[in-house]
């Protein structure tokens, strides 16, 4: 399959930064990476390629996805960054076989925390994880459904957090705004349930967990209808656009895949800088952002899981 219509080769950019916005290249994360402008994005969010699962762009051991990312994706990505942004690194820890974990992914968030910084903590629930042979009843583990989301950047880096509110429950809008008594949880921690219940109206939602509960499942237009086995579900990938990248801001995703972070930063008003090797990929991203664009002009909505 060619390339899209709106993708590129890379031999065609320069350092113009205008002609790497809102555009998927077609090349090799790291050395497109290395052609990009020093302190070129607000942000960073990609689900990169995992240590030891077999996908039809490669295998990786763990120490090919070490060399990979610690010492080749990272530096660029870092370099790139503007002084306030931040990156979101999506993994998914997997097993040597039932009952031993691998560390790839543990020891990837020890290494932020050792050599740049890990701003916080952060995870993805998919919420409809199918059970896998973890669950089996002669195993006897537990069904995987987390992924981290690696948040690397300075302590004081850019987040909007108005921006990511959650609804705030029934029984907050039921809440008596004038309780200010002082009660205290079994862990001993004191909080006062009517100045929480009158932030959280105010401020029209409820500070969100560091746990999404967001699933990931099939619908007519999500990236595994078009092929891809591992596309990130779009309303997580637009949480995190909403939150770390300013409002006409510029994400990055070095990982493109079927391009759901072009949609994310189409269907919440930023602009994109997409990178993907595998030239089928970038074809059909190319076809999902172009209709984004067209629902966007008509001021209609993308689809939950597009």
């Amino acid at each position: 399959m060619g390339l899209g219509a709106g993708a590129l080769e890379v031999g065609v950019l320069s350092a113009d930064l205008s002609r790497w916005l809102d555009t998927v290249v077609c090349g090799d994360a790291v050395e497109t990476l290395r052609l990009l402008p020093d302190g070129c994005a607000d942000a960073v969010v990609t689900d990169p390629p995992y240590a030891e699962v077999k996908r039809d762009y490669g295998r990786w051991t763990e120490a090919e996805w070490w060399a990979l990312m610690v010492e080749g994706v990272v530096p660029e990505v870092r370099r790139v960054l503007k002084p306030t942004g931040s990156a979101v690194f999506i993994l998914q820890p997997n097993s040597r076989k039932v009952g031993s974990m691998r560390g790839w992914v543990f020891e990837f968030m020890a290494w932020v925390c050792r050599e740049w910084n890990m701003v916080q903590d952060a995870y993805w629930w998919n919420i409809t994880a199918l059970p896998t042979v973890h669950s089996h009843r002669d195993n006897g583990l537990l069904r995987p459904s987390t992924k981290p989301c690696v948040w690397c950047g300075p302590p004081d880096c850019y987040r909007d957090q108005d921006a990511i509110l959650w609804e705030p429950s029934d029984a907050t809008k039921a809440g008596d705004v004038s309780d200010r008594a002082l009660r205290y949880t079994p862990g001993a921690k004191g909080m006062r349930k009517g100045r929480c219940y009158g932030v959280a109206m105010e401020r029209g939602g409820s500070t969100p967990f560091n746990l999404m509960p967001i699933a990931n499942g099939y619908t007519p237009t999500c990236s595994g209808v078009y092929g891809h086995g591992a596309g990130t579900p779009l309303p997580l990938a637009r949480w995190w656009t909403r939150y770390i990248c300013p409002p006409g801001g510029v994400t990055l995703d070095m990982f493109m895949g079927a391009g759901t972070m072009a949609l994310a930063a189409i269907a919440e008003g930023r602009h994109f800088i997409g990178i993907e090797r595998d030239a089928g990929y970038c074809a059909i991203a190319d076809q999902r952002i172009a209709a984004a664009r067209r629902k966007a002009a008509e001021r209609l909505p993308l689809e939950v899981d597009a």
